[in-house]
């Protein structure tokens, strides 16, 4: 079982460079890698209102007003910046 998995690594790698050879392809990737940086980035995710903590995001869920409270406090403040 060992030898097969160094082996599907092995062509995995391979099928990886010689896709990653064509410069277009270089360039989605990329893309992609840097847009699944920006949607993991907290900030991101407080700019959205989306709550990076689980305690906040399931009392919203369950209709508290804390978490929005402060989302709406969070944007005045920004837009008096």
């Amino acid at each position: 079982m060992g030898k097969l998995t160094k082996l599907a690594g092995a062509a995995g790698l391979v099928a990886g460079a010689a896709y990653l050879t064509k410069e277009e392809n270089r360039r989605k990737v990329k893309k992609q890698i840097d847009e699944a940086i920006r949607v993991f980035n907290p900030d991101y995710k407080k700019e959205l209102g989306k709550p990076a903590d689980i305690d906040d995001a399931e009392m919203v869920s369950e209709g508290a007003m804390t978490s929005v409270q402060y989302y709406n406090q969070y944007q005045e403040d920004k837009s008096q910046q």
